[in-house]
């Protein structure tokens, strides 16, 4: 049903979710203001503790996908961009198995429904009321770019894979051989602020941290086509939409 490739590497890192506000300086900023939730320590599916469901960013996935192929970290934006409507294939890479597996769980759950309502009826009895009403909300919220459809035909065309990789290391070339065409958008949550020691310092030295910022930069800006977009979050607060050229020319993730 799926494919999963792609290293074993140990580490963790959660994600962020958030909603559209403007900013300046050429960057979409997205803040977190929506009052759901997902309890982590009760749902086999995680996004970041105390994160906040979004507007904006399960769109920009699942349109991504009618110009090819998404990579996205391990929580429910991996479901939302499954659902978008076009062919492009997703790709879901994190270095924490229980965010692979609940997201593998969810996905399944719809293999076995032939509607959208008997599949969200599965995850709230195998994921809880909480976390089937933070899904519920995200599909509401961007329904007209969703399709359930698309999902069952990702799974049954093997158009979902899972990747157990480190995107800051030589093993994300891995994804890379996977979408040799290319990467339409890739969500990379707030990784970068556990490489740069925001969130983590992981007994490494500035120059480590700065290093595996560098190689990270590297590895997502070289998947992307000249088209694509990323999506990724240097604070607590906003989230960052970057085109291509804009990544490559303006984004410095910075180690502390």
């Amino acid at each position: 049903m799926f494919r999963i490739g792609g290293l074993s590497i140990s580490g963790s890192h959660s994600g962020v979710s958030s909603s559209y506000s403007d900013s300046a300086g050429g960057a979409t900023r997205y803040g977190l203001h929506d009052n759901i939730g997902c309890r982590a320590n009760t749902t086999k599916v995680s996004d970041f503790v105390g994160s906040k469901s979004n507007n904006a960013i399960p769109s920009l996935l699942a349109n991504a996908t009618h110009k090819g192929d998404v990579v996205t970290v391990a929580n429910s934006m991996a479901v939302m961009a499954a659902m978008g409507q076009g062919h492009g294939k997703v790709v879901v890479s994190d270095l924490s198995d229980a965010h692979l597996a609940g997201v593998k769980s969810v996905i399944a759950l719809a293999e076995k429904n032939h509607n959208q309502d008997g599949w969200l009826k599965d995850v709230k009895k195998e994921h809880g009321s909480s976390y089937a009403s933070h899904l519920s909300l995200l599909i509401s919220r961007n329904g007209d770019d969703l399709s359930f459809e698309q999902l069952q035909r990702r799974i049954r065309n093997q158009d979902i894979a899972f990747y157990h990789v480190d995107l800051a290391s030589s093993s994300a070339s891995e994804i890379e051989k996977d979408t040799p065409h290319g990467v339409s958008a890739v969500y990379a949550s707030n990784i970068e602020m556990y490489l740069g020691g925001f969130l983590s310092k992981d007994g490494k030295s500035f120059s480590e941290r700065q290093q595996s910022l560098d190689s990270f930069k590297e590895n997502l800006t070289g998947m992307l086509k000249h088209d694509g977009i990323l999506i990724h979050g240097n604070t607590m607060g906003p989230m960052e939409l970057h085109s291509y050229h804009d990544a490559i020319n303006n984004w410095q993730p910075a180690a502390t």
